[in-house]
C-alpha cells in the first residue's frame, strides 16, 4: 500500500469523525491565527535583533537604532502575550471538542448494535471512550494549529527573503519544504507500524487493571489475586514496549530535520556571504538572512509531533464506536450517522434501555429533522413465552449450553457458580449477544426476528453492574420508565425494601446521588436497580444477581416478592428470570 493511499485513508477517517466531534471549521480560525501571529512575532524578533546587532557593530548614532530597540522590546512582549492567547484558545477548543466527542461516542454506543459493544470487552470500551477520544481531540492543539502556523510562517519567511535575495529565498523554500515533508513522513510511517500494537496493548492493560480494581475481593477469595496482578504487570510492560516501538522513527526524523536545517542555513550563509563580498548587500542584511533561516525552521520543528498526533488520531477515529475499520465514509454520511445516533440514544432512553442516560431526550441541538420511522418488523406479543432449546452461549468461545422454558407469568431461578455463563445466558436471552448455537424463541418467534427497539421494549435486562447515575433518585428510577409517577416509585421502593431509606434523604426522590453508585451501599444499589426494572412496562425481566449484597433474610424476601405473580410497578404479571450464585452460610 502506497504512502499516498495510507495518508488518504487517515484523512478520510478523521473527516468521518468530525461530525462526532461537533467541530466547525470556523472554530479553528482563532487558534491558528494566534499561533501564526506568535510565530511571526518570534521570527520578526529574530530578524530585527539581527539587524540591530549588525548595525550596532558599525557604531551608529543612538537615534538611528532607537526604533529597532523599541521594536525588539515590543516584539518580545507581544510574543509572550500571543503565545498565551494561542494556548488558551487552542486548549479551550480541544477540551470542548473532547467533551462533545465523548458524548457523541456514548450516543453511538446507545444507538448501535449492542452486540458490537459487548464484544469489545470493558478494556476496549474504556480505551476507546477515554484515550481514543483524547487522541482525536488532541489533533486541534498538536496537529491542526502547528500545521496551519508552519504553512503561513514558512510562506511569509520565503517571501521576505525573496525581496533580499531570490537565490537565498529559493534555498530557504526548498529546505522548509523538505523539513515539512521528510521528518513528518518518517514519524508517521514509524507510528503507523506501531499504532495497532500500541492500541492492543493499551486495551489489554486497561482490561487487566479494571479486573483487579473491580474484582479484587472476589479474586482474593478465589486465590487468584496474585495471578491477576502478575498479568496486569506484564500488560503494563507490554504497553510500555509498544509505546516505545516508534522511537527509532522519531530518532530518524530528528536526525533528518537537523541535517535539513543545517544544510539550508549553510546554503543561505554561502549565498548571502557571496553577495556581501561582492558588495551586493550590507552587513545588516547578511545577518538578517542568516538568522531568518535559523528562525524560520522553528515553525517546522513541531510538524513531526503533528504527524504523530494525526496518525494516532486517525487510528483512534477508526476505533471509535460507529466507525468501521478503514472507513472512508463521506462527511454527509457521517453526519447522517451522527444525527441518527443522537435520535437513537433518545429513543433508547424512552424505551427503557438500562444503559441510557436519565432525564432529557438525548437529542443534540444539531439534530436535523424528525426521527425516522421505526424499522418494520413483527411486534412482540403482550404476554410472550420465552423458550430456549440447546442454547449455546459465549463471546469468542462456547461457554455453556442451556435449556430454558418460561411460559408468560412464570418465575425461573437459575443458580450456578461463577464461570457457568449465567450472565452470558441473560445477555443472549435479551438479544444482546447472538446465540452460538440453538434457538431463543420469544412469543413463538426467534429473538433475532424482532427489530432491536421492539425486543428492548419487551425484554428488560438488568446487569449486576448496571449504572447508577450521579443525579436524583427519581431520575435513576425513571431510566426505564420516563412517565412513572412519584406514587409508583414509592410503591416499588417499598416493595424492594427502600421505604425507610428514601424518606430519610434530605430531599426525598429529588435527592441527588452525588457520587452515583458510591453514594449507596451494595444492598441499596441492588434494591434500587430492582425497583428500576419493576417500573418498566416490559413483560419479561431478566435479573442478574438481584440478591447480591443482601443478607439471607432480605434475599429470601426479595425472591419471594419477585416470584409472587403479583408484582408492584407497571405490570402485576410478568415473566421473571433470575440468575444468582449459590448462597453459602
Amino acid at each position: 500500500m502506497s504512502t499516498t493511499t495510507i495518508l488518504r485513508g487517515d484523512l478520510s477517517a478523521l473527516r468521518a469523525a468530525r461530525p462526532l466531534t461537533g467541530l466547525r471549521l470556523r472554530e479553528l480560525i482563532g487558534p491558528v491565527t494566534a499561533g501564526t501571529a506568535t510565530m511571526l512575532a518570534s521570527i520578526a524578533l529574530t530578524v530585527v535583533s539581527a539587524w540591530l546587532i549588525t548595525k550596532a557593530w558599525q557604531r551608529p548614532f543612538v537615534m538611528d537604532v532607537m526604533v529597532a530597540v523599541t521594536a525588539v522590546r515590543a516584539l518580545g512582549i507581544s510574543r509572550a502575550l500571543l503565545r498565551y492567547i494561542e494556548r488558551l484558545s487552542a486548549h479551550r477548543l480541544a477540551l470542548g471538542t473532547a467533551g462533545r466527542t465523548r458524548v457523541g461516542a456514548y450516543r453511538l454506543l446507545a444507538a448501535g448494535d449492542p452486540r458490537k459493544a459487548l464484544g469489545l470487552g470493558s478494556g476496549a470500551l474504556l480505551t476507546r471512550l477515554g484515550e481514543d477520544v483524547d487522541e482525536v481531540a488532541d489533533v486541534i492543539v498538536r496537529a491542526v494549529v502547528p500545521v496551519g502556523t508552519a504553512v503561513v510562517t514558512g510562506a511569509v519567511s520565503v517571501i521576505f527573503a525573496l525581496f533580499v535575495s531570490p537565490a537565498a529565498a529559493l534555498v530557504l523554500a526548498v529546505g522548509l519544504l523538505a523539513a515539512a515533508v521528510v521528518p513528518p513522513w518518517l514519524v508517521a510511517r514509524g507510528v503507523r507500524v506501531a499504532e495497532d500494537r500500541r492500541a492492543a496493548a493499551g486495551e489489554a492493560y486497561t482490561a487487566e487493571v479494571d479486573q483487579v480494581l473491580s474484582g479484587s475481593v472476589a479474586l482474593r477469595v478465589r486465590g487468584e489475586l496474585d495471578d491477576a496482578l502478575t498479568r496486569a504487570d506484564a500488560a503494563a510492560r507490554e504497553r510500555e514496549r509498544a509505546t516505545e516501538a516508534g522511537a527509532p522513527a522519531l530518532a530518524w526524523a530528528a536526525g533528518a530535520r537537523s541535517w535539513i536545517h543545517g544544510l539550508t542555513v549553510l546554503g543561505v550563509i554561502l549565498l548571502a556571504g557571496s553577495l556581501y563580498l561582492a558588495g551586493g548587500h550590507s552587513p545588516q542584511w547578511l545577518g538578517v538572512l542568516v538568522l531568518l533561516a535559523l528562525a524560520a525552521f522553528e515553525a517546522t520543528g513541531e510538524l513531526p509531533a503533528a504527524a504523530e498526533t494525526l496518525t494516532r488520531a486517525a487510528g483512534a477515529a477508526r476505533r471509535l464506536p460507529g466507525f468501521a475499520e478503514g472507513s472512508g465514509a463521506s462527511e454527509e454520511e457521517a453526519a447522517a450517522e451522527g444525527s441518527l445516533a443522537g435520535r437513537a440514544a433518545a429513543d433508547s432512553a424512552a424505551q427503557g434501555s438500562d444503559g441510557a442516560a436519565p432525564g432529557g431526550d438525548g437529542v443534540s441541538e444539531d439534530s436535523d429533522g424528525p426521527a425516522p420511522a421505526e424499522p418494520a418488523g413483527p411486534r412482540l406479543p403482550a404476554e410472550p413465552d420465552l423458550v430456549a432449546r440447546g442454547l449455546v452461549v459465549g463471546f469468542d468461545t462456547d461457554v455453556a449450553t442451556w435449556d430454558v422454558d418460561a411460559p408468560f407469568g412464570t418465575f425461573r431461578e437459575i443458580v450456578a457458580p461463577s464461570g457457568y455463563g449465567k450472565t452470558t445466558l441473560l445477555l443472549t436471552l435479551a438479544g444482546l449477544l447472538p446465540p452460538r448455537g440453538g434457538t431463543v424463541l420469544v412469543g413463538g418467534l426467534a429473538s433475532a426476528d424482532y427489530p432491536a427497539h421492539e425486543l428492548r421494549r419487551g425484554v428488560f435486562f438488568t446487569p449486576e453492574d448496571a449504572h447508577v447515575f450521579a443525579t436524583t433518585v427519581r431520575d435513576n428510577l425513571a431510566v426505564g420508565a420516563a412517565g412513572a409517577t412519584d406514587a409508583q416509585m414509592h410503591q416499588v421502593l417499598e416493595a424492594v425494601g427502600l421505604d425507610d431509606w428514601v424518606p430519610g434523604l434530605p430531599e426525598g426522590l429529588s435527592t441527588i446521588l452525588d457520587s452515583g453508585a458510591e453514594s449507596l451501599s451494595g444492598g441499596q444499589r441492588r434494591r434500587l436497580l430492582i425497583a428500576r426494572a419493576l417500573l418498566t412496562d416490559a413483560p419479561v425481566l431478566l435479573l442478574d444477581e438481584p440478591t447480591e449484597h443482601l443478607d439471607p433474610e432480605s434475599s429470601a424476601a426479595m425472591l419471594k416478592m419477585l416470584s409472587s405473580g403479583d408484582l408492584p410497578g407497571a405490570r402485576a404479571r410478568r415473566t421473571v428470570i433470575v440468575v444468582r450464585h449459590p448462597r453459602t452460610r
